[in-house]
């Protein structure tokens, strides 16, 4: 059994996948009983070696690649906790399965108990909004381990491991119990937690399905299970039909065959029905729960303003290229798209300087058609923003391209243009693959395609210039009054700030005078040239000015002894 665990001495994350996924193997096999005695002996004599002790805490012993404070908060969990994880997995069950393999390695027992307390460090959940998924995968390694079973043989050998195992266990069957098996992004994990419910207390699951047996619950659809559509009568013929009924808060769109609804500033029309929960599971089947379909419960509306809880099934996948069916136009029938016309016009969607439309204007300027937009309205991104490039026309500084490979949340505008104008105006801010070469169909609106344009890949981050980001924040301004200039401010610095950027910036901020460079680097224990990237950095977007005393010194801006404070009008801002 080969030795599947080092500390890579650069930073790759492949290379820490791979080695996470080769321990994990080996725990699959140790936990199998498939590994031979004089292998495992070996194996975990190098294992115990390579256990360090946390700095803060010498009674607490990882397996991290590296210290925790030298990691971004949400590379902890993988990187940090998950090979903690598998290493105790396999600790725990030798100790179960292997006793007298145990006996013979050296440092065995204290090693187990500081790995044990190191892995209650976050209560084995994830980072942020991934914290039930986290959850979900450390019980997952800990089940495979049996360490549900080593708790009850050894509840005192580590007490805040047991306690905490048990309370995690108990909290997946309580949210079991209240339906209440959703992620934070909509994501269901009921399959995830009856799996680890079924092997870790397969006697509470088991009292918990008899005692959900015979239950009803609402299910609202609005496609193919409809009363007009043969599907109907395969899932829903023996359920008890309750009326029509309205979802707020949703968009409708025509897939081909069928259709889809995602969160949205429309409604839908669909019928009510009562069906037995025990049926759910066929028609979670049909629906592609968990891939095409998420089961989410939804607020509807009846025709009586009547307000009833209810499922749906929320599309899983991305609506980009497929027409809105506005509610007027609603029922969904497969055909309706064709039923639709289609006009010359589409909504171009932007996200950085042309959410100012002074700057948008010298675009259209630039078109054979100059008709300016037939209409403009604000538009939420459902993607981040980021920086990248060096472009000539904004002093070589990096503009703004949207991540379409992550969720988040961007500022922007929609302008209703043509196609031709569109097509035009895609050419002049450099239709190649290195900027803006990329069209992305973000759905429809009023049955009009909205669509922008960004990069094909993500590049390396580039601060923008002070130039860029005030037209951005002109646009922003604008188009969202509501918006103070610090919320702006906040948004913006979110997007083009890393975390060594924000800590110079708030530790600035907390000084009540200026701070040399020195200083900085040494209370912050970075080293010199880091900081001096830094303040070149914050520098060219505005947030940090030097003092006034230095610069008449003759004090060169990147001297160690060049002092610094945050801008007055951008302080709110830095929090």
């Amino acid at each position: 059994m080969k030795y599947t665990f080092y500390r890579p001495n650069e930073t790759n994350t492949e290379t820490f996948d791979k080695i996470i996924s080769d321990m994990y193997e080996v725990l699959v096999k140790i936990s199998n009983g498939y590994a031979k005695e004089n292998e495992l002996k070996d194996y975990l004599e190098n294992l115990v070696k390579d256990q360090k002790c946390l700095q803060s805490n010498a009674e607490m012993g990882f397996w991290g690649f590296d210290e925790p404070e030298n990691m971004p908060s949400d590379a902890r969990v993988m990187y940090f906790y998950t090979p903690t994880y598998i290493a105790i997995g396999m600790l725990l069950n030798t100790k179960l399965n292997y006793p007298e393999t145990v006996k013979q390695i050296a440092g065995f027992d204290v090693a187990l108990k500081k790995g044990l307390l190191a892995s209650t460090g976050r209560g084995f959940q994830g980072h942020g909004y991934d914290y039930l998924d986290g959850l979900i995968k450390a019980l997952n390694i800990f089940v495979l381990a049996k360490a549900h079973i080593f708790v009850e043989l050894y509840p005192n050998y580590c007490q805040e491991f047991t306690r905490l195992l048990k309370e995690s266990l108990q909290y997946c069957e309580r949210l079991i119990k209240t339906n209440k098996t959703k992620g934070d992004w909509g994501e269901d994990y009921s399959i995830q937690l009856n799996c680890i419910l079924q092997a870790a207390a397969p006697q509470d699951y088991l009292k918990l399905m008899s005692e959900k047996k015979g239950q009803k619950v609402y299910l609202f659809v609005y496609g193919t299970l409809m009363s007009t559509n043969r599907s109907n009568r395969a899932y829903l013929d023996d359920a008890e039909y309750l009326g029509k009924f309205t979802l707020n808060g949703y968009e409708l769109y025509d897939l081909g065959s069928y259709p889809g609804i995602v969160e949205g500033n429309d409604k839908v029309k669909g019928e009510l029905y009562a069906v037995s929960i025990d049926k759910l599971d066929d028609i979670d089947r049909y629906e592609g729960e968990g891939f095409l379909y998420t089961r989410k419960m939804v607020q509807i509306l009846g025709e009586g303003n009547e307000k009833l809880n209810a499922y749906t099934y929320v599309y899983n996948k991305p609506v980009t290229g497929s027409m809105k069916i506005n509610y007027e136009n609603q029922p969904w029938y497969q055909g309706i798209a064709k039923a639709i016309n289609n006009s010359n016009l589409l909504w171009y969607a932007c996200y950085g300087s042309n959410i100012n439309k002074e700057r948008f204007m010298k675009y259209i300027e630039g078109c054979s058609d100059k008709t300016p937009p037939r209409d403009e309205r604000p538009f939420i991104f459902d993607y981040p923003i980021y920086f990248s490039n060096n472009s000539p026309s904004w002093d070589y500084k990096g503009v703004a391209f949207l991540d379409i490979n992550k969720k988040g949340k961007s500022f922007g505008k929609i302008y209703l243009i043509t196609k031709e104008q569109f097509e035009e105006i895609k050419l002049q801010e450099g239709s190649n693959r290195n900027w803006y070469g990329k069209t992305v169909c973000l759905g429809s609106l009023d049955g009009i395609p909205v669509k922008t344009i960004t990069k094909e890949e993500r590049t390396s981050d580039v601060i923008p210039s002070t130039r860029y980001i005030v037209v951005i924040k002109k646009g922003i301004r604008d188009t969202y009054p509501e918006m103070t200039l610090p919320d702006i401010d906040a948004y913006l610095m979110k997007s083009y700030l890393n975390e060594y950027h924000v800590s110079v910036l708030k530790h600035l901020r907390s000084q009540a005078h200026g701070v040399a460079i020195r200083k900085i680097a040494s209370d912050l224990n970075y080293n010199m040239s880091t900081v001096i990237n830094i303040i070149n950095d914050l520098r060219e977007c505005g947030l940090i000015k030097q003092d006034g005393r230095s610069v008449a010194s003759n004090i060169m801006w990147n001297d160690s002894e060049a002092i610094y404070y945050t801008v007055e009008d951008r302080r709110e801002a830095i929090t």
